[in-house]
């Protein structure tokens, strides 16, 4: 049994002593030939994570998701959708004019879990046949990126459920422990950072559009702020240097051809003394990690010198 289908059914198991009527929700899963059969006429692939969550439940239909099935994601409470409803929903974030158009890097996005208006969906195409990185659509179409992978999620949710940093209220709404969660989620996505820095430098170079720059810089902006909100809820600052390391090694790297992110290094002093200051000041003074990272990229990136305060 793989790692992720050992997680889901922890999560059933803890649901079903704390939560009966979430568990009773838990669908039967699919054949992997009914699930070859449903997605046959999309025009990408999916990774081989989505056949095996649906082989574990196929979810439900945007028109029968409930309180009870709405347990997949702290803070926003997710379901899982069924496959009709992600080929539903999917031709939505597509579009002619690629400024209005809803994707990752040029790649399409396949809603999986819902809630509202607001998605988490995997990157069609995507370059690892196995997983895919875990991508939340607002519902402003706006997006973050929420996990490395659909493993990364469920193992987090599972580690979640039996350290106790989940529980569900008298109504049925699930509560959570944020300093609990934010330490697991570090720990089983504690490099998504560079996902982060790889889809900047492939959006700030791979278009001339200014205004798909721009996004692809704002979108930059709300990962980080997504990182240091889970970092301020921890008690411990210990997580700091794991979570900024990424964007350090991206600093320093050379391989980085283009104009833009080749002027990485910050003149007069030596990178590592810059970045060991940013480090003590974040141990010793708790700054924000966001503001620190915003000061960092307009130092580095000329397009993040012309953000406005009120964007930081």
């Amino acid at each position: 049994m793989s790692i992720l289908t050992d997680s889901l059914n922890q999560i059933k198991t803890w649901l079903e002593t704390n939560f009966p009527l979430a568990a009773e929700s838990i669908t039967p899963g699919l054949t992997l030939s009914e699930i070859q059969s449903k997605i046959e006429t999309l025009p990408f692939s999916l990774a081989n994570e989505v056949y095996e969550l649906y082989q574990w439940s196929r979810g439900h239909s945007l028109d029968t998701q409930t309180i009870y099935t709405d347990i997949f994601e702290p803070y926003e409470g997710m379901s899982l959708c069924n496959l009709e409803s992600g080929i539903e929903v999917f031709p939505r974030f597509e579009h002619e004019n690629e400024i209005c158009a809803v994707n990752y890097i040029g790649k399409p996005l396949f809603p999986v879990f819902k809630t509202d208006g607001s998605y988490l969906c995997v990157v069609g195409d995507w370059e690892d046949k196995q997983s895919s990185p875990i991508i939340f659509v607002s519902d402003v179409k706006e997006i973050t990126h929420k996990y490395i992978s659909l493993t990364s999620m469920i193992l987090t949710y599972a580690e979640c459920c039996e350290t106790d940093a989940i529980y569900f209220d008298k109504d049925g709404f699930p509560r959570w422990n944020n300093q609990k969660y934010a330490s697991i989620y570090l720990k089983h996505n504690s490099n998504i950072l560079e996902f982060s820095i790889k889809r900047l430098e492939q959006e700030l170079t791979g278009t001339s559009n200014c205004i798909l720059k721009d996004r692809g810089e704002k979108n930059f902006l709300g990962d980080i702020d997504y990182l240091d909100r889970q970092r301020q809820n921890l008690s411990s600052r210990q997580l700091d240097y794991q979570v900024i390391k990424p964007l350090i090694n991206a600093m320093q790297d050379d391989k980085y051809g283009n104009t833009r992110i080749r002027k990485i290094r910050v003149p007069i002093l030596p990178t590592y003394i810059i970045f060991s200051l940013i480090i003590i000041y974040l141990l010793v003074n708790g700054g924000s990690f966001s503001k620190i990272l915003i000061l960092i990229a307009r130092l580095t990136y000329p397009q993040f010198r012309n953000i406005k305060k009120s964007e930081q």
